[in-house]
């Protein structure tokens, strides 16, 4: 048998999820995939239940690592090995519906689609009957409209979307870094001639583990990472869609009223000359940043005093 969609799960630190992961994987109602388990270096139990699953299920493929290399790692490696034409990603703390692969797959082929987003959903027990969608469409979006959904509903996981293989030419994810969807998930759009969103509900987050990277709120400082190379690349490739300039212009203008004191910094004036090159009000900001943005873009001085008088207010 063909197979025609390679899902790409990498293993670390989940042997309380890990098993409830790979079931919905085996009920997968699309036969023709193969499942990629990277386990790195995981020091609990993981490795022996990646290998039960192998041992009985065929279109399992197990890969141990010698040594940790994250998250990011592990899909490069995945990618590297998949042998079909279509990709799709699972974390090994959460799980999927049984149509995961079906529903997004024949999306796809339909279409003639190389991305296909869908719905997920959240903090859901893995012994819940999810209610099933009122209406399923297949809707088509723009470039412009698939980053807006990566803003909005959709986000910038890697795991609620389909991918056709050759979008992943040239595009890795970011190694050694957190947050890693946030630097990667857009050059997959930007790549993309034919973008597809369902709005049905495929994936199930499990998003309360507490030693997950985001319970960590110490780590966030990647986040601000890979978001920067998240804009910076959008910008450059001309992308002005809606949802994207409200984040950018209220995240720039955070950016310079906590970052005042560094004027000098690149990133502080990356910021400002995103902001300061609107010739009206940036769209998205509130009464209080559109009067800061008028003293940042006409008198940079007093945009520091005020900010300092406030944030010393706050205080």
């Amino acid at each position: 048998m063909k197979k025609l969609i390679s899902i790409i799960v990498p293993v670390y630190k989940v042997e309380n999820y890990l098993e409830c992961c790979l079931d919905s994987l085996c009920r997968q109602s699309m036969p023709e995939i193969e499942i990629i388990l990277i386990d790195d270096a995981s020091p609990d139990r993981c490795g022996e239940i990646c290998n039960a699953y192998a041992a009985r299920d065929e279109r399992f493929r197990v890969v141990h690592r010698p040594e940790n290399k994250g998250l990011s790692a592990a899909r490069n490696l995945g990618i590297s090995l998949a042998s079909c034409d279509y990709l799709m990603f699972v974390d090994s703390d959460d799980w999927v519906h049984n149509d995961f692969c079906k529903d997004a797959y024949e999306c796809a082929v339909q279409n003639h689609a190389d991305l296909v987003m869908f719905d997920f959903q959240s903090d859901i027990d893995k012994n819940d009957i999810p209610v099933p969608d009122a209406s399923v469409s297949a809707i088509h979006k723009t470039r412009d409209e698939a980053i807006d959904l990566l803003f909005t509903s959709v986000q910038n996981y890697a795991w609620n979307k389909l991918y056709r293989k050759e979008l992943f030419d040239g595009v890795y994810y970011p190694e050694g870094f957190l947050f890693e969807d946030i630097a990667t998930t857009y050059k997959t759009i930007l790549k993309a001639t034919n973008i597809y969103y369902m709005n049905k509900t495929l994936y199930y987050y499990r998003q309360l583990r507490t030693n997950s990277i985001t319970a960590d709120y110490n780590k966030f400082k990647y986040w601000f990472r890979m978001r920067m190379l998240q804009l910076t690349d959008l910008w450059n490739s001309g992308c002005r869609a809606k949802h994207y300039l409200i984040f950018l212009n209220n995240f720039a203008m955070s950016y310079c009223i906590n970052n005042r004191k560094n004027a000098d910094n690149p990133d502080y004036a990356f910021f400002s000359h995103t902001l300061c090159q609107n010739k009206k009000f940036p769209i998205g900001l509130s009464s209080k940043k559109k009067f800061l943005f008028i003293l940042l873009k006409y008198c940079p001085p007093v945009f520091t005093m005020i900010c300092n008088l406030l944030i010393k207010r706050k205080k």
